[in-house]
C-alpha cells in the first residue's frame, strides 16, 4: 500500500488490457458466484419455503451477514488504511472459505444448540456473521484499492464493470445454488462456495502492487483518533456524507426487497427452490444490465442527473412490482419488475461508489468506506431486522405495503435531492434540466473531453473567447463551463426556429443580424456583463468549411472586451466535424477536446484610446491567446 505512486499517464486507456483491474474484478466476480449458494443453502437448512414466515427467516439471513458492517465498519476501515489492503483481502478470502467450507456441520451442531432456548432460527445467524465480519474487512481494502489500479477517468466505467461481473455471478450462484439445494443438498453449496474464496485470494495475491497508484503516506498512529478523523471527514464533506445517505436507502430498499423475494415466488410456484433462486436471478439480471448501460453512458451523465434517474426508476419499479404480486399479474410481470429493479439499483449504487472514490484522498478512502459500510449496512440491518427479529403473525401477507412503504422512501429521497439541487443553482429548473441535457450530449455523443481546469471565474462579468470551429460550439463551452452559464451572440435567422429560439431565450442570447449588426449588439452585450452576466463569443464570427482561409478576428471583440472591464477567458476546441447545417451539426459523430487558458491580461491597452485601431490589435491579442491553447502548441 505505500510503494511509490504509478504515473496515472502509464496506466492503459482500456481497462481490460490494465492486469491489475483485470484480477481485482476477477476476484469479486468468482466470490460473488460463491455468496448466494451458502445463502440459499442456509435459507434450506433452516426449513425455508415450507414455512408460512419466509419473509421473516430470509430477513434474518440478510441481517445476520450485514449486522457486522454497522458494528466494525469504521474499525475496519481502519484497518484498510493502516495495513496492507492486498493482504487483508486475501486473509478475509481464506478464512471465509475455511469457514463455510465446515457450515454443513457447524449449522446443525448450533440448531442442535439453541433449539431448547428456543432460539433455532438464529443459529444461521451466529456463522452468517463471522462471515459478514471477514467481509466487512475485506469491502472497505477492495473499494479503497480500486482508484489506485486504474485512471481517475475511468472510476464509473471500472466500478459498472464490477457491478456486472458481480451480478453475473449473483445470477449463476442464485440459479445453480437453488438447483442444488433442490437435488443435492447444501453441502456442495458450502463446499462449491469454499472454492470461490480460495480462488479469489488467489488473484488479489496475483495483484502488482509496483503499478498502482496508491500514495505513500505515514503510518496512522492509534485507533480512536484516526477513527474519529473518519466519521470527521464525511460530516464535514457535504457531497460525500450524501452520497453515503443515497447508499443508505439503496441498502435499505434492497433490505425490504430480497427479504420479501422468496414469498412472491413462493405465491407462483410453491415450495420450489429453483425458481426461489431463478428470481433471486433475475435481480442479478438486471444489476448486470444496469450495470452495463452504466459503462456505456455512465461516464458521460451528470452526477444529479444519474441520481435523479435512478431514484425515480427505483420507485416506479417497486409500484410496479407492488401490483404485480397484489394483482396478480402474474411470473412474467413480476421477472420484468425485478429485473428493472436490479438495473435502477445499478445504476445509483455505480455512481455512489465512483463519486466517493473520485473525491476521497487515498490516505482517508478506507476509512470513509468504513464508515460508509456502517451507515449503508446500518441501513440494511434496520430494514432486515424490522422484518427478521419480531415475531409477526402471517407476515407474508404484509408484503404490499412493505413494497409502498419502499417506494415511498424513494420517492422521498428524489424530492429531497431534487430540492437539494435546485438550492444549490442560481438557474432555474427548467434551466438546470436543459444544462445537464447539453452536458450528457456533449459527453456522450460529441466525445467531449475537457484538458485541464475550466479557468472561467464563478463570479463577475466575464467574456469566454474561442476559435469557430462549428454549429456544436456554443454547446461545448456550456458543457464544459460547470460554473457558469454562457449566453451567446446567435444569428437572427435561430431565433425563429423552435426548439433553438426556446433554448437561446432561457439562456439570454443575443441575436444579431449578420447583415446590419448595429450597436445594439454591442449595448445588449455591455448590458448583460454589467450585470455580472457571462457572454461567450467567437471573434472569428463564424468558421470556414475545410481547406479554405480561416476567417480573421472581428474588431468587436476587442471593443466589447475594452469598454465592459470583464474578464477575458480564452478557450481552443478541437475534435469537431464541419456539417453545412446546425442539426447535422448536432447529430453528427465528433470526438471534441477544448482547454481553458488563463485571464488575459488587457491591461496595457486600458490608457489607450477606444479606436479600430486599439480594438483590431486585443482582438488579434486574443486570437493569439486562443491559437496558443492548440493541441499541438504549447502555451
Amino acid at each position: 500500500m505505500h510503494a511509490p505512486a504509478f504515473p496515472q499517464d502509464r496506466l492503459p486507456g482500456w481497462l481490460l488490457q490494465n492486469r491489475n483491474f483485470v484480477l481485482l474484478w476477477a476476484a469479486y466476480g468468482v466470490a460473488a458466484i460463491g455468496d448466494h449458494l451458502s445463502e440459499i443453502a442456509l435459507l434450506k437448512a433452516a426449513g425455508g419455503l415450507e414455512r408460512p414466515d419466509v419473509t421473516r427467516l430470509q430477513a434474518l439471513i440478510s441481517f445476520g451477514f450485514f449486522l457486522p458492517f454497522v458494528l466494525i465498519g469504521p474499525l475496519a476501515g481502519w484497518w484498510s488504511d493502516r495495513f496492507s489492503r492486498k493482504t487483508t483481502m486475501i486473509a478475509a478470502d481464506l478464512l471465509r472459505a475455511a469457514l463455510v467450507f465446515n457450515l454443513a456441520l457447524i449449522v446443525p451442531w448450533l440448531q442442535r444448540l439453541l433449539d431448547s432456548a428456543g432460539m433455532r432460527d438464529f443459529a444461521i445467524i451466529i456463522p452468517l456473521a463471522v462471515v459478514g465480519a471477514l467481509a466487512a474487512f475485506f469491502s472497505p481494502a477492495r473499494q479503497a484499492m480500486l482508484p489506485t489500479l486504474i485512471r481517475d477517468d475511468q472510476l464509473v466505467r471500472a466500478n459498472a464493470l464490477i457491478s456486472a461481473l458481480g451480478t453475473i455471478g449473483t445470477i449463476i450462484s442464485a440459479v445453480v445454488g437453488g438447483y442444488l439445494v433442490q437435488h443435492a443438498g447444501p453441502e456442495w453449496n458450502f463446499h462449491i462456495n469454499a472454492l470461490t474464496f480460495v480462488l479469489s485470494a488467489a488473484f488479489v495475491a496475483s495483484i502488482a502492487m509496483s503499478r498502482t497508484r496508491a500514495v505513500p503516506h505515514p503510518p496512522l498512529e492509534g485507533i480512536l483518533t484516526p477513527v474519529a478523523a473518519g466519521f470527521r471527514y464525511v460530516l464535514t464533506h457535504r457531497r460525500i456524507f450524501q452520497m453515503i445517505l443515497l447508499g443508505a436507502v439503496f441498502w435499505a430498499a434492497a433490505g425490504a426487497v430480497i427479504s420479501v423475494v422468496p414469498a412472491i415466488v413462493k405465491s407462483l410456484y410453491g415450495d420450489n427452490y429453483t425458481a426461489a433462486g431463478s428470481f433471486r436471478g433475475i435481480i442479478g439480471l438486471g444489476l448486470a444490465g444496469g450495470a452495463t448501460v452504466m459503462t456505456i453512458i455512465g461516464p458521460t451523465l451528470p452526477l444529479q442527473m444519474a441520481v435523479k434517474i435512478a431514484l425515480s426508476a427505483a420507485a416506479l419499479w417497486i409500484l410496479a412490482l407492488d401490483a404485480a404480486f397484489s394483482f396478480g399479474l402474474g411470473k412474467i410481470a413480476t421477472g420484468v419488475c425485478l429485473f428493472g429493479i436490479g438495473g435502477a439499483g445499478a445504476a445509483l449504487l455505480v455512481t455512489i461508489m465512483a463519486t466517493i472514490q473520485r473525491f476521497v484522498p487515498d490516505s482517508r478512502r478506507g476509512r470513509v468506506f468504513g464508515v460508509s459500510d456502517m451507515l449503508t449496512m446500518g441501513a440494511m440491518v434496520v430494514a432486515t431486522g424490522a422484518l427478521g427479529i419480531p415475531t409477526i403473525a402471517n407476515l407474508d401477507r404484509y408484503i404490499p405495503w412493505i413494497l409502498l412503504v419502499t417506494a415511498g422512501m424513494f420517492i422521498g429521497v428524489f424530492i429531497a435531492a431534487r430540492r437539494e439541487y435546485a438550492r444549490r443553482s442560481r438557474y432555474s429548473r427548467i434551466v438546470q434540466v436543459m444544462i445537464q441535457l447539453t452536458i450528457f450530449h456533449a459527453r456522450f455523443w460529441c466525445r467531449l473531453r475537457r484538458v485541464g481546469p475550466c479557468t472561467v471565474p464563478t463570479r463577475g462579468p466575464v467574456i469566454v473567447v474561442g476559435n469557430h470551429t462549428s454549429f456544436i460550439d456554443p454547446l461545448i463551452i456550456i458543457a464544459s463551463s460547470p460554473h457558469r452559464l454562457p449566453a451567446f451572440l446567435v444569428a437572427k435567422e435561430y431565433f425563429v426556429r423552435w426548439p433553438w429560439k426556446w433554448f437561446m431565450s432561457l439562456n439570454h442570447c443575443i441575436p444579431v443580424d449578420r447583415a446590419n449588426p448595429g450597436r445594439g449588439v454591442l449595448s445588449a452585450s455591455l448590458k448583460l456583463l454589467e450585470r455580472d452576466g457571462c457572454l461567450g463569443l467567437f471573434p472569428q464570427g463564424t468558421f470556414a468549411p475545410p481547406g479554405e482561409q480561416e476567417p480573421e478576428a472581428k474588431s468587436g471583440v476587442g471593443l466589447l472586451a475594452l469598454r465592459s472591464g470583464a474578464t477575458i477567458v480564452p478557450c481552443h476546441i478541437s475534435g469537431t466535424r464541419y456539417t453545412d447545417g446546425l442539426l447535422a451539426g448536432f447529430f453528427t459523430r465528433h470526438s471534441v477536446r477544448i482547454r481553458y487558458g488563463p485571464a488575459l491580461d488587457l491591461s496595457a491597452f486600458r490608457d489607450q484610446p477606444r479606436t479600430r485601431e486599439t480594438a483590431d490589435r486585443i482582438a488579434e491579442l486574443i486570437m493569439q491567446k486562443i491559437r496558443s491553447l492548440a493541441p499541438d502548441v504549447e502555451p
